[in-house]
């Protein structure tokens, strides 16, 4: 039985090589990409451990390596996941990084699975955790020591401000993708289709100076806005706009049929939106919906210019300080690791989503 499987092993090998050499030019580009990986691969294993600098060695060694300095790592990743936060109370802004990050998965997780929990229920939890994550940043309550918000550095300003506006913006986009695609009442028809208009075509970097600037000056005599409070406002309006037309382009995409079937079952607007057109909607629109999403989290990093520092700017911090000045590559190899993996995950998820919807349409076909 293990010859046969042998043999035909060695066939499949052997078919696979004449297909190659029949195709000449395939076969130079498949070897010319194997080999290019190689180097790069190799590239990386020397940089990040052959020529590399071990964690617990003399700093001072790094000056001369060819590789990686990871003693920078050892002595300087705790300042750039968590900037210049109260040494002593770190847990806090870990604990709250946790918590948003596992609300983040756990909706990845139950939308792979379509097992969701009660919408009310759900909500329950994001509004729970965006609270709690709140309360140990900022403190005065509980007995836990107060922080200023300019003390917010690092993952949890990212995680807060880009979980939190992603998940406020995605709900606000679907209530005016469907004010845009009825037409019943004219007045909120043109309404959402111009808010929609007006936010994608200002940049998002003035609509950041706007929240923090301008919208204070609105508010009453007596009345402040924190400036994160505000920049997660100006950052909901913003992506808001974008997931709007993201759902709207499945809504088109619908026959027009669906619509009609629901409404001669005696449906009203919502059910039918509830029931019959979002989930087809959004099936349709997920590719884009995901896209949205991961420009969104990377977008977040542009709230250094309004002085909050984020995971990339905690990273330029500490490469700042004069013992290592030479250590930038290892500052942005942490902070595009993290992007690398985050962004990778939800990847992942729309490929999944992508995949079950294809195979869901292939069984009603």
């Amino acid at each position: 039985m293990s010859g046969m499987t042998q043999s035909i092993g060695f066939g499949r090998l052997s078919a696979w090589l004449l297909r190659q050499l029949s195709r000449p030019g395939a076969s130079l580009l498949s070897l010319a990409s194997g080999c290019l990986v190689l180097v790069i691969l190799w590239a990386i294993v020397d940089w990040l451990v052959l020529s590399a600098v071990p964690p617990l060695a003399d700093p001072a060694g790094c000056a001369e390596a060819a590789g990686a300095c990871w003693p920078f790592w050892a002595e300087k990743s705790r300042f750039i996941l968590f900037g210049t936060y109260p040494f002593d109370e770190q847990w806090r802004p870990m604990l709250a990084s946790l918590l948003l990050l596992g609300l983040s998965i756990a909706t990845g997780q139950m939308a792979v699975s379509g097992r969701w929990l009660d919408m009310r229920l759900f909500a329950g939890f994001w509004l729970a955790g965006m609270a709690a994550s709140f309360t140990l940043m900022g403190g005065g309550i509980l007995g836990l020591v107060p922080v200023d918000a300019t003390k917010w550095n690092g993952l949890p300003i990212l995680i807060i401000l880009s979980t939190i506006a992603l998940a406020l913006a995605l709900p606000v986009g679907v209530l005016l993708a469907l004010a845009r695609y009825q037409t019943r009442h004219r007045l909120l028809h043109r309404a959402a289709g111009a808010y929609v208009e007006i936010m994608r075509g200002v940049p998002m970097v003035t609509l950041l100076f706007v929240g923090v600037f301008v919208l204070p000056l609105t508010l009453p005599k007596g009345m402040a806005i924190d400036p994160i409070v505000a920049v997660l406002i100006a950052l909901v309006f913003f992506h808001s706009a974008y997931f709007a037309e993201d759902v709207r382009s499945g809504l088109m995409a619908l026959p027009a049929g669906q619509h009609e079937a629901a409404s001669s079952l005696g449906l009203g607007f919502w059910q039918t939106a509830r029931l019959v057109l979002l989930p087809q909607a959004t099936e349709r629109a997920m590719p884009a919906l995901v896209n949205s999403t991961i420009g969104a989290y990377k977008d977040t990093s542009l709230v250094v210019i309004l002085g909050l520092h984020d995971l990339s700017a905690t990273a330029r911090m500490a490469f700042s300080d004069v013992a290592w000045g030479n250590q930038a590559l290892e500052a942005y190899v942490f902070v595009g690791v993290w992007f690398l993996i985050s962004c990778s995950y939800l990847s992942w998820i729309g490929r999944r989503l992508a995949a079950q919807s294809a195979k869901a349409r292939r069984r009603s076909d």
